[in-house]
């Protein structure tokens, strides 16, 4: 029988001499077939070859010359079988929607690992000023899922310029918080932008709101980069939510707003869309069933949070997007007013066709 700690150690003491690549990278096993670069324990095929009661020469052959590099001390491996050449899937549960610390709600400013998968769009404006006015949530390695209208309603002179990962407190550089320090921000160029088709900026109802962002690279998750899990399941896709609690969280940053330094959220109840369609047809703003609203009640509102950022619920333990927020009433936190998400649920396919 192998000696199952010699083996580890003749998989990590052989990376010295392997061009390392970065998790989630297309690769090519012993075989020469084609897969990606992950840790060795997610890959099943070599699981599988790594538990048998004993292991051949050719096992262990395959087994070493299957690493492709390291992360975080741990092993990678080239898995034939999960999707390569750049291609990505959605994560379910339990790989999505975990925060690593259980925290208590309550007050406006968040922990610092609290909504790992929120993210913050970059905007190059003229004379070469850069900001932040748009959030996002991360939904895999190479994916963030915003509103459409940050990238097809923003001022003419500006442009959609990169995505930040992992930020907490914008003042800071190095965010520390009850003795945790987090590892610094990324930031990511973009590889592509997908707005829905159906989206039309001069639509004040703002259908079909919703877009996505590829990053150029696969990111590496952490404490602080994590992906939040998306509504995929006929079971979960028919879900009601209305009269339930949500949260919202971001920087409170919008086309017009600069509120926050630090991460925020706020707790609002979802509201039936029966219930707050009439108050923004008396505007001319004629509601969908792919929309949903929240909150409405005086100053909770998604001023706290960001144009393109995550509406959530939490279930059975997992955070799931519900809504990506959209719009509102001018005056933030209007009462009886509550702010328009679009319904992630009635995206899933969309998404699930859109990401590569």
């Amino acid at each position: 029988m192998a000696d199952c700690r010699a083996l580890v150690a003749l998989l990590v003491g052989l990376l010295a001499g392997v061009q390392a690549l970065d998790q989630g990278q297309p690769c090519v096993n012993p075989n020469g077939e084609a897969g990606k670069c992950i840790l060795f324990r997610e890959c099943q095929p070599l699981l599988t070859i790594y538990n048998k009661p004993v292991n051949t020469p050719q096992d262990t052959k395959f087994l070493t010359e299957s690493r492709c590099g390291v992360f975080e001390r741990k092993t990678l491996v080239c898995c034939a079988g999960v999707p390569d050449s750049g291609k990505t899937s959605l994560p379910e549960t339990p790989n999505c929607g975990i925060q690593l610390s259980d925290r208590i709600f309550g007050g406006q400013p968040t922990k610092i690992d609290e909504f790992p998968w929120t993210a913050l769009i970059e905007y190059e404006k003229p004379d070469g000023r850069f900001g932040f006015h748009c959030g996002g949530s991360i939904i895999n390695e190479r994916y963030v899922l915003t509103a459409a209208h940050c990238i097809n309603a923003i001022p003419r002179t500006w442009k959609v310029h990169r995505v930040r990962l992992g930020e907490w407190d914008l003042s800071n550089n190095s965010d520390c918080e009850e003795e945790f320090c987090s590892a610094a921000p990324i930031d990511l160029d973009i590889e592509k932008i997908v707005v829905h088709t159906g989206y039309n900026p001069r639509d004040k109802s703002h259908v079909n709101d919703i877009a996505l962002i590829r990053f150029n690279r696969a990111v590496h998750f952490s404490e602080t980069i994590r992906p939040i899990c998306l509504p995929l399941s006929a079971a979960l896709k028919s879900r009601k939510h209305a009269g339930l609690t949500s949260f919202a969280a971001g920087w409170g940053k919008t086309e017009t707003a600069a509120q926050s330094e630090k991460k925020l959220k706020v707790e609002m109840t979802v509201r039936e869309l029966s219930e707050c369609s009439p108050v923004y047809k008396r505007s001319g703003i004629f509601l969908q069933p792919t929309q949903m609203c929240a909150g409405g009640v005086r100053q909770k509102d998604t001023c706290s949070g960001d144009s393109g950022g995550p509406l959530m619920r939490q279930l059975t333990g997992t955070w799931y997007l519900i809504g990506v927020v959209s719009f509102g009433p001018s005056k933030c936190g209007t009462p009886d007013v509550p702010g328009v998400y679009t319904n992630v649920a009635e995206y899933s396919d969309w998404i699930r066709d859109n990401v590569y």
